[in-house]
């Protein structure tokens, strides 16, 4: 299993996300967030690297997955 996660997540109102301690700021929508989460974990070439959003209500959801769009 993959260590490679990408949080998307709302802080000081304005959207960023993270992995392994780095952290892409600030996108002014979740969308715009989260469609530089998949497009970094794509570039990551990590076959589980997956893109999770955290809402502001603590609910995470998985929204994409390397794996699915290869196949696997």
């Amino acid at each position: 299993m993959s260590e490679s996660h990408f949080i998307v997540y709302l802080r000081d109102g304005c959207w960023q996300h993270t992995n392994r301690g780095s952290v892409s700021a600030p996108f002014k929508t979740r969308e715009a967030a989260i469609e530089s989460a998949i497009e970094d974990a794509r570039n990551s070439n990590d076959q589980g690297a997956e893109v999770i959003v955290q809402d502001p209500e603590t609910t995470a959801e998985t929204v994409w997955r390397s794996a699915d769009e290869n196949g696997a």
